[in-house]
This record gives structure tokens, C-alpha cells and sequence, in this order.
């Protein structure tokens, strides 16, 4: 008897079948209904939208390192999105803006190390949002409200999806859990967010990390600083990073030094810090595949995305 020979999997063939997968379009119009429901949120509260940028001499120089991706351009290095945390200061730089969001697609070529992590994409949506004149407290009540505006939202317009895709409709949650960063790493060690969010049974706020220049220092407590991230319970992380903004030029410039950016390359920047152009400034930044993700209880962010984004996986569209 002649034996036959099976093929090995190619690389087509697993971009077929997560294009394929059943649960694919009932992921998505959760994913829909999110940024649907945020959209509709920051009208209610007066935040007008900006366009997103995709290519920049600036970008998010981030608290950790990615594959550099940047182009040549018009005689200048232009860099793809890492966020758009500068241009939200920037543009506040207006004086009839006071609150704006963009949704914005996010360009981060992580590590292999980041693969495997359920958490991790190399190209994803932030929806960020920035206050001139605004403070955490402020920014985190506003995180509070709009997340159970989207559940409520979603619970109206998609029972069924969700009651099939988690196993219950999304709660209303009431004032989160605050946290802060060294007490929890004194308590469970150096994995302290993934423990925490793992034994958590509702969202909670993690505060004080030492980041990047633009976290702004507490001005009386020195080494603290004043910014914040949302944890997802359940195991499923960090789904929000935001905090108040440093914005005074000789603060700006002390940071810097500290964590080691190119002054060079923020020279322009820097300019209209040092004219005092730069308003005071409080926001955030939310992940929409991984705020999809809690809500639809799903074991990788990959689950949802059409085209495969994880981190060094093998793709061909």
C-alpha cells in the first residue's frame, strides 16, 4: 500500500485559518461597538477628535526597546507612530482646545521576547485622549466613566455576542482599587502586575513608575511621578498607560538627563517648552484590541485582529 505524504502546514495555510476562524466576526463587532461607543462618549463630553499621524520626526521613545522603524524622507528621519503622546501636548498648544482624542494606530516592532506574552502586538489602536488644565484625579474618573459607558453600551447592543463570547454580560463596575507600584512589587516580587491582575476580580489603577521624560514628577515628592495604568483583571494586564504631563522647559531637561533621551532629537519640541508655549496636560492612552480582548475573555490579543500582528510570527499579508 502506497502511504501518503501530509503536507506540512505552510505559513498560508495558518493566515487562512486565522482569517477563517468562526469566532472572527463575532470578536469584531464587539471590537465595533468599543470604539462605536467611545466615539459617542467623547462627543457627550465635548472632546474634539484628531486625526491620526502615522509618520513623524517624533515619536514615543517608549520605556522599553522595539525594532527602530523609521524611513528616510524630505532630507529628514521620520518614524512610524509609536504614540502620539507629543502631538496631544502639542495641539493643546491651541488655545480653543481643551479636551482631544484620536483613534490612532500604533507601530511598536517588539522583541521576539514579546511574543509569546497574550498581551503584545506589533501594530495595534490606541484611542488617546489628553485635558489641558486637568489633573490624574481627573483623567481617572474619566477612564472610570467611559469604560462602563462602553460595557452598558455593549450589554444593550450585543447580549448575545458577549453572553456567548465571556459567558456573561460585561458589569458596572463602582470606584477602582488604587495601587501603588513598590508597595505591590514589596508584596509579590518583581511579577507583580501579572499576580495582582491574575487574583483581581475588577479593573484597578497601578501608580507611580519611573517612565519616560514627559511623566511628570511629583514636584513635592521627588521619585514620584504622577501617572497611572489600568490593569485588566482576570490575568489579562495592562490596558491603559497615562499620567500628567511635564511641560516646564528646565524640569523637561532635568527628566531627560535622567533617562537618557537625545535632546538633539527633540529640539523642536524643546523650543516651544522653553518658550512656555507648552500647556499643563493630563491623559491617556487605551489599548482597543486589548480592551476587546478582556471583554471577549480571549486567551491572545492576536484573537482580535483580522491579519495576524503578533510579535515575530510569520506573515504574509
Amino acid at each position: 500500500m502506497e502511504t501518503q505524504t501530509v503536507a506540512a502546514p505552510t505559513v498560508l495555510d495558518a493566515t487562512l485559518d486565522h482569517l477563517r476562524r468562526a469566532s472572527l466576526a463575532k470578536v469584531l463587532k464587539v471590537q465595533q461597538g468599543v470604539v462605536r461607543a467611545t466615539h459617542e462618549f467623547m462627543f457627550q463630553k465635548g472632546l474634539t477628535q484628531l486625526m491620526p499621524l502615522m509618520l513623524s520626526p517624533i515619536t514615543d521613545p517608549l520605556n522599553h526597546g522595539v525594532v527602530d522603524a523609521t524611513i528616510g524622507y524630505a532630507e529628514q528621519r521620520w518614524s512610524l507612530t509609536k504614540s502620539m503622546i507629543f502631538h496631544k501636548q502639542l495641539a493643546l498648544v491651541n488655545p480653543e482646545l481643551e479636551g482631544i482624542y484620536i483613534v490612532s494606530p500604533n507601530v511598536r516592532l517588539e522583541f521576539a521576547d514579546r511574543a509569546g506574552t497574550g498581551r503584545h502586538l506589533f501594530e495595534f489602536t490606541q484611542v488617546d485622549f489628553e485635558f489641558k488644565g486637568k489633573d490624574r484625579f481627573y483623567v481617572m474618573e474619566f477612564m472610570e466613566e467611559l469604560v462602563n459607558f462602553i460595557f452598558a453600551r455593549l450589554n444593550k447592543e450585543l447580549p448575545e455576542v458577549l453572553l456567548e463570547l465571556r459567558g456573561e454580560l460585561l458589569p458596572q463596575y463602582e470606584k477602582w482599587p488604587v495601587y501603588r507600584t513598590e508597595k505591590l512589587e514589596a508584596a509579590y516580587g518583581p511579577e507583580y502586575e501579572k499576580l495582582k491582575s491574575e487574583e483581581a476580580t475588577e479593573p484597578f489603577w497601578l501608580l507611580n513608575h519611573k517612565r519616560e521624560f514627559y511623566d511628570k514628577e511629583d514636584p513635592v515628592k521627588h521619585g514620584t511621578y504622577l501617572n497611572y495604568d489600568v490593569i485588566w483583571p482576570e490575568g489579562f494586564g495592562e490596558g491603559l498607560s497615562g499620567g500628567e504631563r511635564e511641560h516646564e522647559y528646565k524640569q523637561i531637561l532635568k527628566r531627560m538627563d535622567e533617562v537618557g533621551t537625545s535632546q538633539e532629537t527633540f529640539r523642536h519640541y524643546l523650543e516651544v517648552a522653553k518658550s512656555g508655549l507648552l500647556p499643563r496636560t493630563a491623559g491617556a492612552g487605551f489599548g482597543v484590541e486589548r480592551m476587546t480582548r478582556f471583554i471577549c475573555r480571549l486567551k491572545d490579543v492576536d484573537e482580535a485582529t483580522v491579519f495576524s500582528r503578533k510579535p515575530f510570527a510569520s506573515t504574509i499579508f
